[in-house]
């Protein structure tokens, strides 16, 4: 079998664009005709979680017919709204009343749209950000198609973090350069490259930073945050999972809530980069990659599988520009890691200590369902360890 080359691999081949990025190109805001009941209970859906309504309007919901979604846009939006009902479903209480299933007229098109996707049945990062967006002006604003509780705190959210999908977009053609360019060792094209990744890494900080702006602790943890949790595990109040009726033999299902760990951006620039984790570590981020697009997880397997590497580069080649550079690249990155430790922080560590639920395992965990703070720590230390002496 031959071996990949930096030269097969194309963006268009991996559903990613230089215009959109990982987001999906224009897409869909409501589903055809048949499917009216799931566009009226997403769009109503933070007005039945206030009065305590959606168990009761999912149970009333006739079980249809997912095979007749017919295009890749049309299970996009069919992910975000039977994906937000379902966390209404579940969190309606949040957290105080769980149920023990989640019911087949959900829980079967749920599941067949997802696996169709090849992502799980849960709000997961491609739902919540890369397909839930529309744009409102000819200034490229925008706001979601998927509703949740919190308002205009939640838009924002979603917004800023889909900002930093499209400012990473200019960071993909110096990528897909360097991979060329270290095949022909073009010491001076990656150099330029790597400082074009450098500067849009501060960007993306920036970018992170007006979090702050619009959304406070008290809002994302208290309000956002139960939704986008996840079941199963230690950590979970539903440690066992949840069921899907008629989905599995009604075994019950474990999946991770939606985090930004399930982002492709910083994955890929590991892999680009050469910044490698330890086998636990790997392990989970692997396990990760199942929430992630199977295309956008291809291009990750693709850059860890091509021959040449940037990182085998500067150390062989004893060019000291192209050190530096590679160093402040990676730099970049654990920059990256602290503020986004401090984010963290902030908006879960912290509001989870003064918390006194009894549900003190969901009130701990991040919303992809383990405790944060260590891995993202082991995360950046392993990225200082990948700076070259």
């Amino acid at each position: 079998m031959l071996s990949l080359k930096a030269n097969d691999i194309k963006l268009e081949d991996y559903d990613i664009s230089f215009k959109t990025g990982f987001l999906l190109e224009n897409p869909l805001e409501t589903l055809p005709e048949y499917f009216d009941i799931w566009n009226q209970l997403s769009n109503s859906l933070p007005e039945l979680i206030d009065a305590g309504l959606v168990r009761e309007r999912v149970l009333q919901m006739p079980e249809l017919d997912a095979n007749r979604l017919t295009s890749h846009r049309e299970l996009r939006l069919a992910h975000i709204q039977l994906s937000f009902i379902g966390a209404g479903y579940i969190w309606q209480d949040r957290g105080a009343v769980i149920p023990e299933l989640i019911p087949k007229c959900l829980a079967v098109p749920w599941y067949n749209v997802s696996k169709r996707l090849g992502i799980y049945p849960i709000i997961s990062y491609p739902t919540l950000y890369l397909a839930n967006y529309k744009l409102i002006d000819q200034s490229s604003n925008i706001t979601t198609i998927g509703k949740l509780p919190g308002g205009e705190h939640y838009e924002w959210f979603v917004r800023v973090n889909n900002g930093i999908e499209i400012a990473f977009i200019k960071c993909l053609k110096p990528i897909l350069d360097i991979l060329h360019n270290v095949e022909n060792r073009e010491i001076g094209l990656i150099v330029e490259n790597l400082q074009i990744i450098s500067d849009c890494m501060l960007e993306l900080k920036s970018l992170l930073s007006r979090i702050h702006e619009q959304l406070s602790a008290v809002e994302f943890y208290n309000v956002l945050r139960p939704f986008l949790t996840g079941w199963g595990g230690e950590s979970s109040p539903m440690p066992d999972g949840l069921i899907y009726e008629g989905i599995e033999n009604n075994k019950p299902l474990k999946v991770m809530g939606g985090s930004g760990a399930q982002s492709a951006i910083f994955q890929i620039l590991d892999a680009v980069l050469g910044i490698k984790h330890s086998a636990d570590k790997q392990k989970y981020l692997l396990e990760i990659r199942k929430y992630i697009l199977p295309k956008h997880r291809q291009f990750i397997f693709d850059i860890e599988s091509l021959p040449y590497q940037v990182k085998t580069l500067v150390c062989d080649c004893g060019d000291e520009e192209l050190k530096k550079e590679y160093n402040k690249c990676v730099e970049s990155i654990k920059l990256w890691r602290s503020y986004h430790i401090q984010i963290i922080t902030k908006y879960i560590v912290i509001p989870s200590k003064k918390v006194t639920n009894k549900n003190t395992s969901l009130s701990s965990m991040g919303t992809g369902g383990t405790s944060p703070m260590p891995f993202l720590k082991d995360l950046r230390q392993d990225t200082t360890d990948a700076i070259l002496s």
